[in-house]
């Protein structure tokens, strides 16, 4: 039987709790044939049965969205919004979403391109009378694409949490000299991010949450995508859980520093979201309701090459773009604070969009979304995140893991230079770093740690799992160092507080 034809009566609106919207569900499997309608029920089984397994084995907890051309094909949440509570996590739930929050302020500067009040090869001196020599040429869209040359985070910024109001952060960001010339290469980074926020401030009058609140999000009829702080009354947001202990949320901490978000975070990361929201905000471009199809192609655009990636990925403007293995486009935002972990993809040839985001420290989407989307292809996962043989996402990290395995850990710098790797991202340092640690080559990872804290010295996850490593083997003064300048980096930084607390 090839025809379409309406299949709810006889199979019902969903397969699994938490989906949001049956209506929704239907106008999916309404347009399809019924071993189309088939196939899409065993999938949404073989996921729901998956993550069901991950919250029971692994303590998953957090949410997962599916749209199948424009319409929502899964809607769930799992665990714990509130462990001690017993509130569920729901499709309701607000989670942080990290770093994504980028894809919202390129979204942002594209609405003032398209209103004629600002060009994207405006620079920064237009915006700035008195940025520095060196920076005034920046233009809005080498901020766009990571290809500034400013660093990824401020020297001693002090946290997402540090109060730190406009002129101060502006005056830091410009003394601070550049990573490299600006134009001639891409390399990720936060502080372009808050910059393109202050100047959404400065073109439009508005608070950086109004104007999205006002431009991006009620047209759309999306009401709660935003750092929530104050929180308002009957909002539901996820606590944060680092390996099964409360960290609590970034309103919370918001609280402790005596308000936020402050420029650290702000237009960079921590805006907060829930499934029902992010279906909201997907359909946006889908349907191009708030930006023309125009500008939502120079959004999606590769326009330059991200660094260290061997020619796989590209940036867009606030999204990463690459290929998938089924050699389709992916466009990608991920973004995480070490707790709340979260990831959208879309991927426009096959009318998907996958939203999953995290809270808890154990469970990263960038290990569970990948297996979900080689259930939904291939109802089975052929090569799972989780398998520490799994391979490198940065080509150059597989390199260094391998001159390590293969020379030791002695003279790993000279080694470096005699191999001819150059090290200019420090995520090359981290996942390599990790996937020694986790391969139990205890040795290995201290070596490349402690090269690691000296080429970027204000990498706090870069102390911590070097204090770790130091204290698996005995090293309790050189792990306290270790601690003690994550703190100095970043006064609030809960990982380096507990474990020197335990120390001492």
């Amino acid at each position: 039987m090839k025809g379409k034809l309406s299949l709810i009566g006889l199979f019902g609106c969903c397969i699994f709790s938490g989906c949001s919207g049956g209506s929704q569900v239907q106008n999916v499997y309404n347009n399809s044939t019924l071993e189309e309608y088939i196939a899409l029920n065993d999938t949404c089984k073989l996921i729901d049965n998956y993550l069901i397994s991950l919250a029971k084995d692994r303590t998953f907890s957090g949410g997962l969205l599916i749209i199948k051309n424009g319409q929502k094909l899964f809607s769930k949440g799992y665990g714990f919004a509130d462990k001690e509570k017993k509130i569920s996590f729901t499709p309701s739930t607000l989670a942080s979403m990290g770093s994504i929050t980028k894809a919202f302020t390129a979204a942002a500067i594209m609405k003032l391109y398209e209103e004629g009040k600002l060009s994207l090869t405006d620079n920064l001196k237009k915006y700035f009378p008195l940025v520095p020599e060196d920076k005034q040429n920046i233009t809005l869209h080498q901020l766009l694409t990571h290809s500034s040359g400013f660093v990824e985070f401020l020297k001693n910024d002090g946290g997402d949490y540090r109060k730190i109001e406009t002129d101060e952060y502006l005056a830091t960001a410009f003394a601070e000299p550049l990573s490299f010339e600006p134009g001639t290469k891409s390399i990720y980074t936060n502080v372009g991010m808050s910059i393109l926020a202050i100047i959404i401030e400065r073109v439009s009058g508005l608070d950086y949450e109004q104007f999205l609140k006002k431009e991006l999000f009620e047209p759309v009829g999306i009401k709660d995508i935003g750092y929530q702080y104050p929180v308002g009354k009957g909002v539901s947001i996820a606590q944060g859980y680092e390996n099964g202990k409360d960290w609590g949320t970034h309103q919370s901490h918001f609280e402790k520093a005596g308000g936020g978000p402050y420029w650290n975070l702000k237009g960079n990361g921590g805006l907060e979201a829930s499934l029902n929201e992010m279906y909201l905000w997907a359909n946006a471009f889908t349907n191009k309701t708030i930006l023309k199809d125009s500008t939502i192609q120079k959004m999606f655009t590769p326009h330059i090459m991200e660094e260290n990636t061997g020619g796989h990925y590209y940036f867009g403007y606030g999204c990463n773009i690459s290929k998938t293995r089924r050699n389709t486009k992916m466009i990608d935002n991920g973004g995480s604070n070490g707790i709340y972990f979260a990831r959208l993809l879309r991927l426009p040839e096959e009318g998907l969009v996958f939203y999953m985001v995290t809270n808890e420290k154990t469970s990263p989407t960038e290990k569970i979304l990948p297996n979900i989307t080689q259930l939904y292809f291939y109802g089975r996962i052929m090569k799972d995140a989780f398998d520490r043989k799994v391979g490198f996402e940065f080509p150059k990290a597989g390199l260094v893991y391998d001159l390590l395995v293969t020379k030791g850990p002695g003279d790993f710098e000279k080694n470096l230079k005699s191999a001819g790797i150059e090290i200019q991202d420090d995520m090359i340092l981290l996942e390599a770093g990790q996937k020694l640690t986790e391969n139990n080559k205890p040795d290995e990872a201290i070596a490349l740690y402690e090269y690691y804290v000296i080429k970027f010295p204000e990498i706090v996850v870069a102390q911590n799992d070097l204090g770790d490593l130091y204290l698996k083997k005995g090293e309790k003064e050189k792990a306290k160092n270790c601690y003690r300048r994550a703190l100095k980096i970043r006064p609030e930084n809960p990982r380096a507080k507990e474990a020197l607390k335990n120390l001492e």
